[in-house]
């Protein structure tokens, strides 16, 4: 018998902001974009945030076991 998958929101709407990320780094590394070190700063603490944002409202567990 077949375990069922969960999916943790928290870790796949984490995963998106750090996709998202390093896309924009990508992107300013290719020179499609010029972003300086203040800006980097800026969108490096917006991540962090977002990502800190997501676990308060969709109730991550901290790492605890929740069974």
């Amino acid at each position: 018998m077949r375990r069922e998958v969960k999916v943790d929101p928290v870790s796949l709407a984490s995963g998106v902001v750090i996709a998202a990320l390093g896309a924009l780094l990508l992107v300013d590394s290719a020179g499609g974009l010029h972003l300086s070190l203040g800006w980097m700063a800026v969108v490096l603490t917006a991540a962090v945030g977002a990502i800190f944002m997501l676990s308060g409202l969709l109730g991550g567990s901290g790492g605890k076991n929740p069974e």
